[in-house]
C-alpha cells in the first residue's frame, strides 16, 4: 500500500503516466519493492521514469514541500480513490492521480456543465455565456470552465452573481494564478466552489498545459456548452474531449458571417454537439430544471422602487444592447436627463453599459 507522500513523489517522476501510476497503486507492492525492484520496467514505467528512480529522495522532498505548500495556501490535495475526488473524472482516460483544490469539492458537483468558448467573445458570445451560465447556476447545477479571458470569465462570473456554484480548472499551480484578474476571480470562486489543478505549486502556464488542463474541464462536467469559438482553439479541443467522454455536447448557434461562430455552427452541422437557443432548453434536455416558485413560476426579482424618469428609460433598455439615442427617441427624453436615469438604473444593478454607449438590462 503507497502512502499518500509515496504517490505524490512517484507522480513527480519522469515520463510517469497517470495510467503507470494508477498501476503501481493498485499492485499493491509496497514504496521499498518498487523503488528496489530489480526490473522497473516489470511495472510498465516508461524508461525515463525508471532512470529517475535514482533521485526517489528528492521527489520525497518535493512531495513533502507540496504538502507544505498546500497547507500554506489553504489548500488540499485530493487522490483518485479519496472519497471526495471527482466520481465523474475518474472514470475518463488518463483521469489525474492528483487534484490540488482550493476551495471545496461537493458531491452536488457531479450535476455539473462546462461553459467554454473564445477569450475574444463579442457581445453576443459575452450575453450568452452570462444568461447559461447565470440560469445552470440559479438551476443549482455546477458550472465548470478554465479561467481564461473572455467566455470563461463571464461564465464564472455569472455563476457567482446568480449564487451558484462554479468550478475554475486552471493550467498552473494554484499560487500561480495570472493574470492579475484571474487570480482575484480565482479567490472568489475558492469562496463558492473550488479552483483546481493537476500542476503542483510553483508551476506556471506552458502553452502545452492548455489542452491537457481542458480534458478535465469536460471530465468533470455531465455536458459541455461551446457558446463561441473558430474551427481551432481552446473551446473546440474541450469539445474534442467531451465528444470521445461520451459527455453530452452542446453549442450556441451564430451569425454565419461570424468567424467567432464556426466552431460552434460546425458542430451543430455535423452532428457532434445538439443546437441549444435558450438556457431552459439546455436544462430539460439534461433533466434538469430551473428552481421554481410555489405557483410553479420562475422566481424574479423585485424592482427597487424607480422614479417616472427611471422606469421609462428602464423599459426601452432590453435584453439586446440598445444604443443611447434609440432610448432617446423611444422616451421622448433629452440625452443628458437619459444619461442621468442610466447612471441611477446602472447603480441600482438594473442596467449596465456595452462598448459604443451601447446599454442593456443587468
Amino acid at each position: 500500500m503507497l502512502s499518500r507522500l509515496h504517490i505524490l513523489a512517484l507522480g513527480f517522476l519522469p515520463g510517469m503516466t497517470s495510467a503507470a501510476l494508477r498501476g503501481l497503486m493498485e499492485s499493491g507492492a509496497s514504496f521499498g519493492d518498487i523503488v528496489a525492484a530489480p526490473t522497473l520496467a516489470a511495472f510498465g514505467l516508461r524508461r525515463a521514469a525508471v532512470r529517475g528512480m535514482a533521485g526517489i529522495d528528492e521527489l520525497l522532498e518535493q512531495a513533502r514541500f507540496q504538502t507544505e505548500q498546500a497547507e500554506r495556501h489553504g489548500a488540499a490535495i485530493v487522490q483518485c480513490y479519496d472519497d471526495g475526488y471527482p466520481a465523474l473524472l475518474r472514470s475518463i482516460y488518463a483521469a489525474p492521480v492528483t487534484l490540488y483544490v482550493r476551495g471545496r469539492l461537493l458531491p452536488e458537483d457531479e450535476r455539473a456543465i462546462a461553459v467554454v468558448g473564445t477569450r475574444g467573445a463579442s457581445v453576443y458570445g459575452r450575453l450568452a455565456a452570462e444568461s447559461y451560465a447565470g440560469a445552470i447556476a440559479a438551476a443549482g447545477v455546477t458550472v465548470v470552465s478554465g479561467l481564461a479571458r473572455g467566455i470563461d470569465t463571464y461564465a464564472h462570473t455569472a455563476a457567482l452573481s446568480a449564487g451558484g456554484r462554479t468550478i475554475a480548472v486552471v493550467a498552473s499551480g494554484l499560487d500561480q494564478i495570472q493574470p492579475q484578474y484571474a487570480a482575484q476571480l480565482a479567490e472568489k470562486i475558492a469562496g463558492q466552489g473550488a479552483v483546481v489543478s493537476e500542476y503542483p505549486f510553483g508551476v506556471r502556464a506552458l502553452r502545452p498545459y492548455f489542452p491537457q488542463r481542458n480534458r478535465i474541464i469536460s471530465g468533470m462536467s455531465v455536458a459541455t456548452l461551446v457558446v463561441e469559438s473558430d474551427e481551432t482553439g481552446g473551446a473546440m479541443i474541450t469539445a474534442g474531449f467531451a465528444f470521445d467522454q461520451n459527455r453530452d455536447l452542446f453549442a450556441v448557434p451564430g451569425p454565419i458571417s461570424s468567424p467567432k461562430s464556426r466552431g460552434p455552427n460546425l458542430l451543430i452541422r455535423t452532428d457532434r454537439a445538439r443546437l441549444t437557443q435558450s438556457p431552459d432548453d439546455l436544462l430539460e434536455m439534461l433533466g434538469f430544471q430551473r428552481r421554481l416558485k410555489a405557483n410553479g413560476e420562475s422566481p424574479s426579482p423585485a424592482l427597487p422602487d424607480l422614479t417616472l424618469f427611471e422606469q421609462q428609460v428602464y423599459d426601452a433598455v432590453g435584453g439586446e444592447p440598445v444604443h443611447i439615442d434609440a432610448v432617446c427617441d423611444i422616451t421622448g427624453m433629452p440625452t443628458n436627463e437619459v444619461l442621468v436615469s442610466l447612471l441611477a438604473l446602472e447603480f441600482k444593478g438594473l442596467v449596465r453599459q456595452m462598448a459604443g454607449k451601447m446599454f442593456l438590462r443587468g
